[in-house]
């Protein structure tokens, strides 16, 4: 039976989690490596981080990617976890073989989902397990466990992450073979309010560092015109008018804490000093 988020050779990698092998900082199944001097000098100008949290599996394809600092090559069924605010590749690079890889991305106790490759970086489908479902909330424990808890096994931790990611890949692949059928969810208002209700609370948790309606929609898993005007109609505000908002928020709640305004304008992220005092001239935040 067909299934409409992945192929026969994607379903052999999801659905043999024996064979996964865990990546994070904390530790890691497979060894670092040493990559070549075209990788490196992209990398050098190509990684990012940000507060949400991530994975990635390996679909197809074997590439680098390197996460805090350690790079490692990534082989079908390996997996990556990205904690807040860890560096890692921004992208891919222009150059390598086919690779497809399924990305989730943590987001105010909601998780979406979504595939990407190099040829294309925006998903191919999305998928969204809202408010921390059974399965969500089972990974969500089991990571939080493995990056916590120094007196078990790290081993047998990482058993426990990949056993419940497993519930995540089930969930997922039968969601593909719903929608196959015709019994998927429609994106109805209910299912627009949960994606925004996640959006705006990442907004605010961040005080809107380093956002703007490109990055959101991405993240959301729409296109940027179906994100602007879902976005309006839940919250009756534009994207950026709400982003600012909740820098004028963040700014005062800063501010209260005693830090001064260069504190604050790195906080907030923006490029320079004077850049953030335009701003707060322009929006008249005391």
């Amino acid at each position: 039976m067909k299934n409409a988020y992945f192929n026969e050779d994607d379903l052999s990698v999801l659905l043999s989690s024996s064979q996964w092998r865990l990546v994070s900082s904390g530790y890691s199944e497979i060894s670092p490596v040493k990559p070549d001097k075209q990788y490196l000098e992209w990398i050098s100008q190509s990684s990012e981080t940000h507060q949400q949290r991530e994975m990635m599996l390996v679909l197809s394809g074997i590439s680098y990617f390197t996460l805090g600092g350690v790079t490692y090559q990534g082989s079908p069924g390996t997996i990556f976890l990205i904690n807040s605010n860890e560096t890692h590749d921004l992208y891919y690079p222009p150059f390598g073989g086919k690779i497809k890889h399924l990305w989730f991305r943590i987001i105010n106790k909601t998780i979406f989902t979504g595939s990407t490759s190099r040829k294309s970086p925006d998903y191919d489908f999305h998928y969204t397990f809202s408010g921390y479902n059974h399965a969500g909330l089972s990974f969500i424990n089991a990571w939080d466990e493995l990056a916590a808890n120094e007196q078990l096994d790290k081993k047998f931790l990482c058993t426990v992450v990949k056993n419940a990611f497993a519930g995540l890949m089930l969930e997922l692949c039968k969601a593909g073979y719903n929608k196959s059928l015709g019994m998927d969810d429609k994106q109805t208002e209910l299912h627009h309010q949960t994606v925004i209700n996640a959006i705006v609370g990442h907004i605010r948790e961040t005080g809107g560092k380093n956002l703007d309606i490109t990055s959101l929609a991405h993240l959301a898993g729409y296109s940027k015109f179906h994100f602007a005007k879902i976005f309006k109609t839940v919250t009756g505000s534009s994207v950026l008018a709400f982003i600012n908002l909740c820098r004028q928020e963040k700014y005062r709640e800063l501010a209260a804490k005693g830090k001064n305004k260069k504190q604050i304008s790195v906080e907030l992220g923006f490029s320079s000093p004077v850049v953030f005092s335009r701003w707060l001239k322009k929006y008249k935040t005391k």
